[in-house]
């Protein structure tokens, strides 16, 4: 048995938080794969910023007006079509990789883990 160090219940040995006062005794932590996927998700978002800023022409020092005399007839829309095309994918990968990051969570983790010790328990 264990004992919750705010409030003293008495607690199974498979609890990671207290169910009276909800003091988290044992934090679980992310597998490698998990952190990996974690900071994928992180600079993957990152990086997508900086595109969609460049693709915009944030960055650019060039005149718009004289950019566009210099651009053949027709091609005035183009920017908006690939940051159009950008965000898309932006979009899917950040919603797959969403995915792989909220399944590799440490808390999904523990919990299929302090299961899998009752099940062995019995």
């Amino acid at each position: 048995m264990q004992i919750c160090p705010k409030c003293s219940t008495e607690l199974e040995p498979a609890v990671t938080s207290c169910v009276a006062c909800g003091f988290h005794l044992d934090r679980p932590e992310r597998s490698a794969l998990g952190k990996i996927l974690k900071w994928m998700f992180v600079l993957f978002n990152i990086a997508m910023v900086v595109w969609v800023l460049v693709a915009m022409g944030v960055f650019e020092s060039v005149d718009p007006d004289t950019q566009k005399e210099a651009l053949p007839h027709g091609t005035e829309q183009s920017a908006g079509i690939g940051v159009s095309m950008i965000v898309m994918i932006w979009l899917i990968c950040n919603a797959v990789l969403g995915v792989l990051v909220w399944d590799t969570r440490a808390r999904k983790r523990a919990l299929r883990e302090s299961t899998n010790q009752l099940s062995e328990e019995d």
